[in-house]
């Protein structure tokens, strides 16, 4: 069932599109950041980044010594920017049972991963804000995806909160490409392919570039942490022991949302929820995992919310 399963839902090193290569012919570490290899579409060079206040949140909250006190005085240096923080940690989206009055309050009480979580929240929905019905799908699929990563992380031994905002962020490369080339991306998010391998080759052959290696790039560009350059880059590869927790939660949490009904855009070889579950290594905690049906609703719901 394994095999089965990931030859359906993620791709293999065979399975990828070529990559750059080194002098000596193999291809290049990862840590000499592939990106920098080719050359990236002048329009996404130029794209707006999230907001800086966002940005230096998620920088922050990566550093063991950073207090509640600094992100406080960090986000009350947009105003706008943190009473949108504040109207969200009070919405049904997170489910905190009382009233976040003031935000060194709201920092206090949900800590630095869910106020993290909150400002990619912010920054993301200001990002796709304006955007047409593609840009819409692309992020019904990276929010549905945020959703179901916080609820299976633990399955993984990944932090909820964590996992929610690397979800969430996993496919800007698609959404910056999207904004820059509405019209080489929107006749491939509007069509049907046989797999994700295809749909790669597809964004390769219209922009010289796939949505991977664009949103790993723009990670770098923004300057945000390194964690989330190697979910934009390796979310569609298949699950390796080898992974992060964190990687592996969002890798899953990507196929699911395709499964159940998110997808940003339609393979038709999307595996089923039940043989994505049965499928997944026996390290993984499958009790975590509720019914399809059940997963699908509260989804719905949350999205729901997030919409409002």
């Amino acid at each position: 069932m394994t095999s089965d399963v990931s030859s359906k839902s993620a791709l293999t090193s065979s399975d990828r599109p070529p990559q750059p290569t080194d002098d000596t012919g193999s291809i290049s570490a990862r840590t000499d950041f592939q990106a920098e290899l080719v050359a990236m579409p002048a329009k996404l060079c130029s794209l707006p980044p999230l907001n800086s206040i966002a940005g230096r949140v998620l920088a922050i909250s990566e550093d063991p010594d950073s207090d509640t006190k600094g992100l406080a005085s960090l986000l009350e240096g947009d105003p706008a920017f943190a009473a949108e923080v504040l109207f969200l940690a009070n919405s049904p989206l997170f489910g905190f049972p009382s009233k976040l009055q003031v935000l060194p309050h709201a920092i206090a009480i949900l800590g630095l991963d869910r106020i993290k979580a909150l400002a990619t929240t912010v920054a993301m929905r200001a990002f796709v804000s304006n955007g047409g019905p593609l840009i819409r799908q692309c992020w019904r699929h990276s929010a549905a995806c945020a959703v179901i990563a916080e609820q299976i992380a633990p399955a993984f031994s990944a932090l909820r909160d964590q996992a929610y905002s690397a979800a969430l962020l996993h496919d800007i490369g698609r959404l910056g490409l999207l904004k820059c080339y509405p019209q080489q991306m929107g006749p491939l998010l509007g069509g049907e392919h046989a797999n994700l391998r295809e749909v790669l080759f597809a964004e390769r052959a219209a922009i010289k570039v796939d949505h991977e290696l664009a949103g790993a790039w723009l990670i770098k560009h923004w300057a945000l942490p390194q964690s989330f350059l190697d979910i934009c880059e390796h979310h569609h590869d298949s699950l390796q022991e080898s992974d992060s927790p964190l990687l592996q939660a969002v890798k899953t949490a990507c196929r699911m949302a395709d499964s159940l009904g998110y997808a940003a855009v339609v393979c038709q070889s999307t595996a089923s929820y039940a043989d994505l579950v049965a499928g997944l290594p026996n390290r993984v905690r499958k009790d975590v995992f509720p019914g399809a049906e059940e997963f699908r609703q509260q989804v719905a719901e949350r999205l729901a919310s997030f919409e409002q």
